[in-house]
């Protein structure tokens, strides 16, 4: 089924709507096949297609759904009414604004529904549900920043939004020009919930944990300081920031545990009635309102149903933690949101715990029972043992998909996570679970007291092992082909319980041998023009400035492995740019010139020598016909960042975001061809 989805969102071109129904008739032959006892392969073979064809269907259907007006281009200063739907803490004390929008002035030919708006911290007085003026612009969802890398465009479209922007004038809270609907209120008095809960938090816990405890109980991040930030990330242990399968799991079993523990003490109920399935179903509903209290993110949705699945597994009288559970679990989330396919936080968690039960299962069917009771010191090490192997497995499963996504490898996330999770599991959320329970009644402060210290001991060993020589390692972009073969490898490992389970580590092998075969790029020119980066004689890529386009540059280096600072990546010399007021110059690994040149005097003298020529002038503009390669900035605003290989034979092929991309719903628009003198698109 997901690779029916991964198909998807490899296309280049939109499919066909009738595709969906492809699907039933894949489905049909399916059914037909195990009634009339055809062939065992033949059924199976029917069963994979029909998933498949179900996985693309879905997401085909989800698109067509998803009717979002999308900004064309960047706007002039607009007047915007709307309802703000959501708020988010942002950096340097601004504020993300979800806004639904209700008009604007002057109006837009395609008003988009919803929008997200950066504001200033003057107003950080709102709140969801209030209807607001803002003036401000709005942008096209953004592009990737190189070809292959991620897609927040996409990311931003499924979540239904059509633009973003930025306020240039203090927002103005108007009278609502209409009344709300049932479900906007309910989101409303939901989001005021959250907020206030926030602010309870952060009143009764430090300055510097308290935006942590928020994070752990609310979700709401925006708080948290970039130093924290990076040592957690630094430490492996950033995903205790993003409420999802395991804090889920810690607050709805912990809330089953609780509720058992509680029946057990009354002697006529846990004799009588079936006091664990009431605790299941109770579990279920905690759960819900944490899922509600925490913002109801995607990643926070499949938690809950994750461990909704598991409880419900326990009301039917069946194993709570198993492959079907997964499976189930998996099955719903990519059936509600099938682009969750393609999202890391999806894949991260499914691998964990698949990868978890399947250790589990293996080792439960091999291990020895005790035969006499347990010492204390022994128990004590069968749990360092057993949280240190669960760190390990979790660790091994999730590596892949953070390296492949994040371009980044953490050595000593095994040795934080041992450290953190007893005081995460045994303090942090337990406190914070009680808090929650108590703020009704004013009485959360000593628990938050309790949450604060547990979460000062996390932040100290996140610290600790950030510090550690080596802690984070920079990896370079992977082919995506190498991660699809050790994702299928890992699979085949967990999934079968035969010998021939082994086989999968051959797939894995095989994926990491493919990795040092990706193209890295000798040339990349940001989608604005910007900034441009060549790769010298050493390797490594050389900037043309070290102020602009930062954020590109950022990723840039990032999918490159090199963990250089944006200012050591700009340094002039034998492998940098030489620059003048008209323009710069530099070699490509020693073998090819690239020129970026500002007026028509340097096109002229850069066309005769250069192999690509980057104009950015404004006017008439000379003939200029010996260049390989010849990039303007039209060509640049039609085809995004553009990314150049050096071939053997000296030739310089390219590609564009717009040509990885396709015409696709989210891209806003038609790719075009540049002027390219070499033979054919880059590969």
């Amino acid at each position: 089924m997901g690779a029916g989805i991964g198909l998807y969102f490899a296309l280049k071109s939109e499919p066909a709507v009738w595709w969906v129904g492809a699907a039933f008739v894949a489905a049909a032959v399916w059914i037909i096949a195990r009634r009339r006892d055809w062939p065992g392969w033949v059924v199976a073979v029917s069963a994979i297609v029909a998933a498949g064809s179900v996985g693309f269907a879905l997401v085909v259907a989800r698109a067509q759904l998803n009717e979002v007006s999308l900004v064309a281009s960047e706007t002039r200063l607009l007047t915007i009414v709307g309802r703000v739907a959501r708020l988010e803490p942002a950096e340097r004390g601004r504020t993300r604004v979800w806004l639904d929008v209700e008009s604007t002035r002057p109006a837009l030919r395609r008003v988009p529904g919803r929008v997200r708006i950066s504001i200033g911290k003057s107003d950080a007085s709102l709140s969801s549900g209030d209807w607001i003026e803002v003036r401000g612009t709005l942008r096209p969802l953004p592009a990737p920043v190189a070809p292959g890398s991620f897609d927040f465009g996409r990311k931003l479209w499924f979540e239904g939004i059509g633009g973003v922007g930025f306020s240039l004038a203090p927002v103005r809270k108007i009278d609502a020009p209409r009344p709300d609907t049932v479900m906007d209120a309910v989101a409303s008095a939901v989001q005021d919930v959250r907020r206030a809960v926030s602010e309870r938090i952060l009143a009764a816990t430090s300055e510097r944990t308290g935006p942590l405890a928020a994070a752990f109980l609310t979700g709401e991040r925006g708080l948290i300081s970039e130093d924290d930030n990076v040592a957690m990330r630094d430490s492996s242990l950033a995903h205790l920031l993003s409420i999802s399968g395991l804090h889920m799991a810690l607050a709805g079993f912990g809330f089953f545990i609780a509720l058992r523990m509680i029946f057990a003490l009354i002697a006529p109920l846990v004799l009588n009635y079936p006091v664990k399935k009431w605790a299941a179903a109770a579990a279920i509903a905690a759960s819900f309102a944490y899922l509600l209290l925490s913002g109801a993110s995607v990643p926070t949705q499949r938690a809950f149903v994750m461990i909704a699945v598991a409880l419900a597994a326990i009301l039917f009288d069946r194993s709570a933690l198993n492959m079907r559970s997964v499976a189930v679990a998996a099955v719903i989330v990519l059936v509600l949101t099938p682009e969750a396919w393609i999202d890391p936080s999806f894949q991260m968690s499914f691998a964990a715990v698949v990868a978890l039960i399947a250790a589990y299962e293996w080792w439960n069917a091999r291990r020895i029972a005790d035969v006499g009771p347990q010492g204390v010191v022994r128990r004590l090490l069968g749990m360092v043992a057993a949280a240190a192997a669960t760190s390990l497995i979790a660790g091994l499963a999730t590596a892949p998909i953070a390296a492949f996504h994040f371009n980044r490898f953490t050595d000593y996330g095994v040795a934080a996570n041992v450290m953190v999770m007893p005081v995460v599991s045994f303090v942090i959320m337990p406190a914070g679970v009680l808090a929650l329970v108590l703020m009704p009644l004013g009485l959360e402060s000593l628990p938050l007291a309790v949450m604060d210290a547990g979460l000062d001991a996390m932040l100290r060993i996140a610290h600790w092992v950030a510090s550690w020589p080596g802690a984070a390692q920079s990896v370079a972009a992977w082919p995506t082909v190498s991660f699809v073969v050790i994702a299928a490898g890992g699979l085949w490992l967990a999934i079968w319980t035969a010998p021939w389970r082994w086989f999968g580590l051959t797939a894995v092998v095989a994926g990491l041998a493919l990795i040092p075969f990706a193209e890295t790029p000798d040339v990349l020119i940001a989608g604005d023009g910007d900034n441009v980066a060549v790769r010298g004689a050493d390797g490594l890529l050389h900037l043309m400035s070290p102020r602009k386009g930062r954020f590109d540059v950022e990723i840039w280096l990032r999918r490159d492995g090199d963990a250089r600072q944006i200012s050591d990546a700009a340094r002039l010399g034998r492998d940098g740019f030489a620059c003048d007021p008209a323009g710069c110059v530099a070699s490509v690994r020693g073998r090819a010139m690239v020129s970026v040149a500002q007026d028509a005097e340097a096109l002229a003298e850069d066309c005769a020598t250069a192999d690509v020529v980057i104009d950015f002038g404004r006017g008439w503009r000379p003939r200029c016909d010996s260049p390989q390669i010849i990039l303007t900035r039209g060509l640049l605003k039609r085809e995004g960042a553009v990314e150049m290989h050096l071939q053997d034979d000296g030739r310089l092929t390219w590609t564009s975001v717009a040509r990885e991309r396709g015409v696709r719903p989210w891209t806003g628009a038609i790719s075009s061809g540049g002027r390219d003198r070499s033979d054919g698109p880059a590969p």
